[in-house]
C-alpha cells in the first residue's frame, strides 16, 4: 500500500539532488535571497520590540508616579483641600487615602535647556499613608514611597527630600542638600528653597522628588489645597457604585491607564514606522523571486528530464515551494535573532524613543519585559510567507513546462500577461480607497490599502508602457540590433515586469518617502518662517503642575521693552482651556493676532457670532473634536493660578472658530486667543512668553546679554534662528531612521534587479549561440542587450517615478493629515528624484551588462551545438 509519505519523501529526495547541488555551486545567490528575507524580518521585528520598550517604560514610568489607587479623586470646581481629605477617611469603603500636591521646581545651575536649570518634579504626599497600605500588603504607591534608614519619621522631616536616581546622579559627590527654586501663586516672585537631602524612591526616569504633603503646601504657597486624592477602597468594594454616592463637589474615576493613552497617540507612529520597516520585506520578496527565477532558468533541462523520467507537474511544482520554504523559514529565524540585536543596539545608543518621547532609558531588559512569542511568531510567519509568495511564479513556471520542448532547447512556455484593463482597475479602486475616512483612530487603514492597490496596479501597466515606448520607437528610422531590442521588448513586456518588479516597487516607494519627507520639511520651513516672525524669544523657564509655563515676573514684563537694543515687544499668555467638564485640558495660547499672524489653511468668512469670543484652532481640534470654522461652542477657562491640573472648574465662555491652523509644534488640540480678549475675559495682565524686535543695526549678541541680565536663571532665551535650527535637527533626526529603511529597502531592490537580469540572460544563451552563428559580435549582442535593458529600464524608472509621485501624493494628502493631523503644501525635490530615477536605470542597465558578460560565452555557442 503507497504511504501518504511517499510524495514529501520523494520531494525531498529531488530536493537534494536537483536543487542542493546548485545552492552549493552558486552560495552567494541564496545567501543575497536570505539575506533579503532576514533583513525585512529583522528591521520590522526590531522596530515592534523598540516600540514596545518604549510604551513599557512610560507605563511603568506613569505607574510609578500616578501610584496603584482604586480611585483618583478630585474637585469638580477649584481644588480639594483638607478638610476634604478628613471628610474622605471618614467614609465607609475606605482602606487608605493619599493626599497628593505636584509642582515643577527649577534646579539652578545644572546646565539645562536655554541657558536655565534643570527641572525636577515635585511630589508632596503622606509617607506615613504609604507605609501603612504597604504594612497591609496593599502599596498604594511602592514606588514613591521613600526608602529611608532612619525610621518613618525621617520620611516627613521638613524641608527634606527624597530623590529618585535621575535627580542623584545630578548630586555632587558628597552633597547632602540642593536648592531648588518653586514658582509660587500669581503675583508672588519665585521662591529659593534649600532642601536635605533625604531618602531614595524609584519613581520616575527623570529628575523626582517627594516630600511631605504639609511641607509641600507650604513651600508651594498653597496652603490647605490638595490637588488629588489617590484612593484605596475596601477589598471588595465596588469602586464604581461607590464614587457614583459621593457628593455631587467631587469627582472619582479609576487612574488613566497612561501606558495605552500613549498607545493611542502614538498608533500612527508607529504603524507608519512599522509598514515602513516592513518595506524592505515587500522588495525583499521580489528579491527572492528573482534568485528562484534565476535557479528555475539554469535548471530548466533537469526540471525536463525529471519530468520525462516520470516527475509530476505537482511534484515539480512542489519543489520549488520547498525551495523558497526553506528559505523563508531560514531567513524569518535569522531575521527574529538579529531584530533582537538591532533594538539592543539601537535602545543602547539612541534610548528607547526612535522619536517617540523624550527621557528614554537604555536599558535592554525592556526588550524582554513586552510579550515576544506571537509578535516573533508573526514576524517570522511574513517572513515564511513572502518567500512562498514569491515562489509562486516559479513553481507555476515548472509546473507548465513542456519537457519534450524544452529538451528541445525551446525554452519556456510564453508568459501570460494581465490585462491592462486590469491594471487600470486596481489604480481606480486604490484612487478611490484614499478618499475614505481612518476606520481605526488616526490610522488611515484605506489609504494603505490604497497605496498596496496602486503599486500592484502600476505593477500591471508595466507591460502596456512598454509596448507604448516601443510603438513610438517604431517611428524612428532603426539599424538592424534596435530593431531586434525593440521587438523583444515588445513580445517580452510580461517579462519585463517580473525582471523590473523589485526595483520598480522600492523605486516607487522611495520616490513617495523622498516626496513626502520634502514636502514635509520645506512646510516646516515656512511654517516656522510664520510661526517666529521677531528676532528673539523670552519664556519663563519655571512651570506649573500642569506643564505649561509660569508666568514671567511682571518687573522683567515692564523693563525688556524698555532695553536701548529693543524696538517691539509683545507678551504672550499660555494656559490651558477645558472644552467639557471632566474632559482634559487642552492648549490656549493668548498673543496680539496682528503680532505676526497664523498660517491659516481655512478663514470664516462670516460675522463672528453675538456674544462670543474669536479663537482660532489647529488642525487636529478640527478633525478630533469637531471644531470646524464658524463653529459655535462653549468652554471652560480655569480660574485656578495654578493652571487646569488643579481645577476643575472655571469661567464658561461662548467661542467661535475663525479659522484653522497648521500647528507643527504639537498633534494635540490647541486653541489660540487674541490677547485682548484674554485679559478683557480673565483680568489676568500676567504673560508667560515675549518675542522681541530688535532695532536696525543692534547687536543680537548684546540684546541676548542685556535680557540674559535681567531675567537670570528664571527665564529660557533663544534667538529665532536658533530656534528654526533646533526645529530642523529634531526633523531630520525623527526622519533619519525612515530614511534609512528606505535606503535598505532600494538596496535591496536593486540586487533583485541584478538577479533577475541574470536570469533572464541565462535563460537566453541558445538564442545567444544562435544570434552568434547569424554573424553577431560579442560586442554586438552587448549592445543589444544594452538598447533592451535602456529600453525596460528607462520603462520601469518612469513608470516607478510616476507611481511614485501618485503615492506620495496620498500620503501627503492624506496619510499625514490622518495620522499626525499636520496638512503640508506638496514639494518636489527634483535633484533627489532625479538621482533617484537615475540610479534606478543605471542599476537596470548595469545589470544587463553583468548578466551578459556571464552568458555571452563560449557556453552560448555550445548551447546551440548540443541542441543541433
Amino acid at each position: 500500500m503507497p504511504s501518504e509519505r511517499a510524495p514529501a519523501l520523494s520531494a525531498l529526495g529531488l530536493w537534494r539532488h536537483i536543487a542542493w547541488p546548485m545552492w552549493r555551486a552558486q552560495p552567494a545567490r541564496i545567501l543575497l535571497a536570505l539575506l533579503a528575507v532576514m533583513l525585512g524580518v529583522a528591521l520590522a521585528f526590531g522596530v515592534h520590540l523598540l516600540n514596545g520598550a518604549a510604551l513599557t517604560e512610560f507605563s511603568r514610568a506613569a505607574r510609578g508616579v500616578n501610584g496603584q489607587a482604586d480611585l483618583i479623586l478630585r474637585a469638580r470646581d477649584g481644588a480639594l483641600t483638607d478638610s476634604d481629605l478628613a471628610e474622605v477617611l471618614n467614609l465607609p469603603g475606605v482602606a487608605n487615602a493619599n493626599p497628593v500636591l505636584e509642582a515643577e521646581a527649577l534646579w539652578l545651575g545644572q546646565g539645562g535647556p536655554a541657558g536655565r536649570g534643570v527641572s525636577v518634579h515635585l511630589i508632596g504626599l503622606d509617607p506615613l499613608a504609604l507605609y501603612a497600605s504597604a504594612a497591609e500588603n496593599r502599596p498604594l504607591a511602592p514606588e514613591l514611597t521613600p526608602q529611608v534608614s532612619d525610621g518613618p519619621l525621617a520620611a516627613v522631616a521638613v524641608a527634606t527630600l527624597h530623590l529618585n536616581a535621575a535627580a542623584r546622579s545630578r548630586l555632587p559627590p558628597g552633597a547632602t542638600r540642593l536648592t531648588l527654586r518653586l514658582p509660587q501663586p500669581a503675583g508672588a516672585p519665585p521662591r529659593d528653597v534649600a532642601f536635605a537631602v533625604g531618602g531614595r524612591v524609584a519613581a520616575g526616569n527623570s529628575p523626582l522628588g517627594v516630600l511631605d504633603i504639609a511641607d509641600a503646601q507650604t513651600l508651594f504657597g498653597r496652603l490647605g489645597s490638595l490637588d488629588r486624592i489617590d484612593l484605596q477602597l475596601q477589598p471588595g468594594t465596588d469602586a464604581i457604585a461607590w464614587a457614583a454616592r459621593l457628593p455631587a463637589r467631587w469627582q472619582a474615576s479609576p487612574p488613566v491607564d497612561e501606558g495605552a493613552r500613549l498607545s493611542d497617540l502614538t498608533r500612527a507612529y508607529r504603524v507608519n514606522l512599522g509598514l515602513l520597516a516592513l518595506m524592505a520585506l515587500f522588495t525583499g520578496s521580489f528579491l527572492v523571486y528573482a534568485v528562484l527565477s534565476l535557479a528555475t532558468a539554469q535548471r530548466l533541462p533537469q526540471w525536463a528530464l525529471v519530468g520525462v523520467l516520470g516527475v509530476s507537474a505537482r511534484l515539480r511544482w512542489q519543489l520549488i515551494l520547498l525551495e523558497g520554504a526553506v528559505i523563508g523559514v531560514v531567513g524569518a529565524l535569522l531575521g527574529l535573532g538579529l531584530g533582537v540585536g538591532l533594538a539592543a543596539g539601537a535602545l543602547t545608543l539612541l534610548g528607547s524613543d526612535l522619536g517617540l518621547h523624550g527621557g528614554a532609558s537604555s536599558s535592554t531588559d525592556l526588550l524582554f519585559n513586552q510579550p515576544l512569542a506571537v509578535p516573533a511568531a508573526v514576524y517570522g510567519a511574513l517572513g515564511l510567507v513572502a518567500a512562498l509568495v514569491a515562489a509562486l511564479a516559479p513553481a507555476l513556471t515548472v509546473r507548465r513546462i513542456a519537457p519534450a520542448l524544452v529538451l528541445k532547447g525551446l525554452g519556456l512556455p510564453a508568459s501570460r500577461a494581465l490585462p491592462a484593463a486590469a491594471g487600470v482597475g486596481l489604480m481606480a479602486l486604490g484612487t478611490a480607497l484614499a478618499w475614505l475616512p481612518p476606520v481605526w483612530g488616526d490610522t488611515p487603514v484605506a489609504a494603505y490599502l490604497s497605496m498596496l492597490l496602486l503599486l500592484l496596479g502600476g505593477l500591471a501597466l508595466v507591460p502596456a508602457l512598454v509596448r507604448a515606448i516601443t510603438a513610438l520607437l517604431a517611428r524612428l528610422p532603426a539599424g538592424p540590433l534596435l530593431l531586434l531590442a525593440r521587438e523583444r521588448s515588445r513580445d517580452q513586456a510580461t517579462e519585463a515586469r517580473r525582471s523590473l518588479a523589485g526595483v520598480l516597487v522600492a523605486l516607487a516607494l522611495a520616490v513617495a518617502m523622498t516626496v513626502m519627507i520634502g514636502s514635509f520639511r520645506q512646510s516646516l520651513m515656512h511654517w516656522l518662517d510664520d510661526a517666529l516672525p521677531a528676532d528673539l524669544y523670552v519664556r519663563s523657564a519655571l512651570r506649573l503642575p500642569d506643564g505649561t509655563p509660569a508666568p514671567l515676573p511682571p518687573e522683567l514684563l515692564q523693563t525688556l521693552p524698555a532695553l536701548p537694543p529693543i524696538a517691539r515687544a509683545t507678551p504672550q499668555r499660555t494656559t490651558r482651556l477645558r472644552l467639557a467638564p471632566g474632559t482634559d485640558a487642552v492648549a490656549l495660547t493668548a498673543r496680539s493676532v496682528q503680532a505676526g499672524g497664523l498660517p491659516l489653511i481655512e478663514r470664516w468668512s462670516g460675522d463672528l457670532a453675538g456674544g462670543a469670543i474669536a479663537v482660532w484652532v489647529n488642525e487636529a481640534a478640527r478633525d478630533r473634536d469637531g471644531l470646524t470654522v464658524g463653529r459655535v461652542f462653549t468652554a471652560e477657562l480655569p480660574d485656578s493660578a495654578q493652571g487646569a491640573q488643579g481645577a476643575q472648574g472655571g469661567r464658561r465662555l461662548t467661542l467661535q472658530v475663525q479659522g484653522i491652523w497648521r500647528d507643527y509644534s504639537r498633534q494635540a488640540t490647541a486653541v489660540w486667543m487674541d490677547l485682548d480678549d484674554y485679559r478683557r475675559l480673565t483680568g489676568d495682565r500676567s504673560a508667560t512668553e515675549m518675542a522681541l524686535w530688535l532695532k536696525p543695526g543692534q547687536s543680537l549678541d548684546q540684546a541676548r546679554a542685556e535680557v540674559r541680565r535681567l531675567g537670570g536663571e528664571n527665564i529660557e532665551l533663544a534667538a529665532a534662528g536658533e530656534l528654526r535650527e533646533l526645529s530642523l535637527t529634531i526633523f531630520d533626526r525623527s526622519f533619519a531612521i525612515t530614511v534609512w529603511l528606505q535606503a535598505v529597502a532600494l538596496a535591496v531592490g536593486l540586487f533583485g534587479v541584478v538577479a533577475s537580469q541574470s536570469a533572464q540572460a541565462l535563460a537566453r544563451r541558445r538564442e545567444f549561440g544562435l544570434l552568434r552563428h547569424l554573424g553577431l559580435s560579442r560586442r554586438e549582442l552587448m549592445r543589444l542587450l544594452l538598447l533592451e535593458a535602456g529600453l525596460t529600464g528607462g520603462a520601469g524608472a518612469l513608470a516607478g517615478l510616476g507611481l511614485g509621485l501618485a503615492l506620495s501624493a496620498v500620503l501627503v494628502f492624506v496619510v499625514n493629515p490622518q495620522s499626525f493631523h499636520w496638512s503640508m503644501d506638496l514639494h518636489l525635490p527634483l535633484p533627489r528624484l532625479a538621482a533617484l530615477v537615475g540610479l534606478a536605470f543605471l542599476a537596470a542597465v548595469g545589470a544587463s551588462a553583468f548578466a551578459g558578460r556571464q552568458a555571452l560565452g563560449a557556453d552560448a555557442v555550445r548551447a546551440v551545438r548540443e541542441d543541433s
